[in-house]
């Protein structure tokens, strides 16, 4: 089996990179975060004429799926809290973002894909190749006592559940719709402090035809057995995240001072957890809370 090559990349810097403590460790995963976020799909040097199994791939790819599962957790979390308009709202903010996948040449992206729809799934498909091309390479060469096959058991168990989700939700048949005001740009600036960002109460707004995303997370969370599948996945999520996370701290990539590493390791587990809570309150608070009626339309 081929070896793995290295991250190509400068060793970290040693010591604490002239900032010391944990606002030294913040300042350094924050720049370094960035940093992976920009580079994250085509910069990787995975992509030539073959695939290899270069692990710049799977860092740089993981920085944007968690920065994204930060922004669609919190977004879930407060539409389900706040009630129909709030949810209904977020995800017409994203249907609103259909024609940049067209890239003005289109209508809209493909499957009705927003540009940024489009480049998650080009981060989701580098992660998912490049660490099955590690797999491949390097861990079926252990027994699965060794721990090496946690990774990649728990990626494919992360990916069974993503395509359950999407159809469950982006792209299922059972869709529902209602009438809502979006805001006219996009967030309702007025409504901001008093937790109403995805929609308007203004009458002089015309009504729009939304998906009634809502509805149909309460159909599915209200059934027992998908709560309990969801909750069984959602914590698979996490100990993929935890150890994942400690994989990729201290790798050349990440360019985290030496001594900033252990503390930079426990913000993304705390970061972790409190993502994990809210993906798990969603689905219970959804199960346990009464249903608001919503007003469907053809």
């Amino acid at each position: 089996a081929a070896a793995a090559p290295a991250d190509d990349e400068d060793p970290a810097p040693s010591g604490n990179g002239g900032i010391s403590g944990p606002i030294g460790a913040l300042i350094f995963l924050g720049i370094n975060i960035v940093k992976m976020l920009l580079r994250t799909v085509f910069l990787t040097g995975n992509f030539k004429f073959n695939l290899d199994n270069n692990r710049k791939g799977t860092i740089r790819s993981a920085c944007f799926l968690l920065t994204f599962t930060i922004v669609h957790v919190a977004g879930n979390f407060v539409g389900m809290i706040k009630g129909p308009l709030e949810a209904n709202g977020e995800g017409y903010f994203f249907d609103r973002l259909a024609w940049t996948g067209g890239f003005g040449i289109w209508k809209e992206g493909p499957l009705g894909m927003s540009v940024v729809e489009l480049y998650l799934a080009a981060a989701l498909f580098l992660h998912v190749s490049v660490a099955l091309k590690r797999s491949w390479d390097i861990s079926l060469n252990y027994t699965i006592g060794t721990g090496r096959w946690n990774m990649l058991l728990s990626g494919l168990t992360i990916l069974f559940f993503l395509t359950i989700h999407l159809a469950d939700i982006r792209f299922s048949t059972k869709m529902t719709y209602t009438m809502l005001r979006p805001p006219t740009y996009f967030v309702a600036f007025p409504g901001v402090l008093e937790g109403r960002v995805f929609y308007e109460t203004d009458e002089s707004i015309p009504l729009v035809r939304v998906r009634d995303i809502y509805s149909r997370e309460v159909e599915l969370f209200k059934d027992v057995g998908t709560s309990m599948l969801y909750t069984a996945c959602i914590v698979v999520f996490w100990a993929h995240m935890l150890i994942g996370w400690k994989k990729l701290v201290p790798a050349d990539a990440m360019q985290i001072p030496k001594d900033h590493v252990r503390v930079v390791t426990w913000l993304g587990w705390v970061a972790s957890t409190a993502i994990v809570s809210m993906y798990l309150s969603v689905v219970w608070f959804t199960y346990f809370a009464p249903i608001q009626q919503v007003e469907h339309v053809a």
